[in-house]
């Protein structure tokens, strides 16, 4: 029954999103909804590393830096990423959310969170098939990839909102004060430490 349901809002992330992130939201389903977004993160970047070119490029990156990374450090330093990353954003946005007045508690916005990054499987198989295509490959590539980026920040945002029963425009307040703290801060904090450091 678990699994099925499972197999429901995986199905209705891409059909009925509205409604399937509120279910969710309110399901709770934190662990299976870490597992999700884990498998889809690893199939993503094995796909990326199975990518011919990706492949060639990233050796070719290597043999230039003198260096060589084992295949599966890299791969769990990726995973290691998108873990952080995940727990990282949902707490900035939860925070922001609170702060905004929403009522929803933190594990309930991690699984709609985590369930609005499942359409980005279907970059899979195009980012294995890309590597086939030469330059045709590389555009279709980065076009799907594009289009999936928007639709997935679109469930995110989402996902705020059903998660706790912001308005549309203070949702889209709270994502976009999210990528400030997350973006802005470190860049602004990079660029201050090249001008003490390395003065013009």
């Amino acid at each position: 029954m678990v699994f099925e349901q499972i197999i429901s809002w995986l199905h209705g992330i891409l059909t009925k999103p509205v409604l399937t992130l509120h279910e969710i939201a309110r399901g709770k389903p934190a662990n299976a909804a870490f597992l999700i977004y884990l498998g889809v993160t690893m199939l993503s970047v094995l796909a990326s590393l199975y990518n011919e070119q990706s492949m060639e490029a990233f050796q070719d990156l290597m043999r230039g830096a003198n260096m060589s990374i084992p295949f599966s450090v890299i791969v769990a330093a990726s995973l290691l990423v998108a873990i952080v990353s995940i727990f990282l954003i949902t707490v900035v946005l939860h925070l922001l959310a609170r702060l905004f007045k929403g009522s929803g508690g933190y594990w309930n916005f991690f699984s709609a969170y985590a369930f609005a990054n499942f359409p980005m499987i279907i970059g899979v198989p195009v980012t294995l098939l890309s590597g086939f295509l030469g330059a045709a490959g590389d555009i279709l590539a980065g076009l799907v990839s594009f289009g999936l980026s928007i639709w997935v920040l679109v469930l995110q945002v989402i996902a705020v909102r059903e998660s706790y029963g912001l308005s549309t425009g203070a949702s889209i307040w709270v994502y976009i004060l999210q990528l400030v703290i997350l973006i802005g801060v470190p860049l602004l904090v990079v660029i201050g430490l090249f001008a003490v450091y390395l003065p013009f």
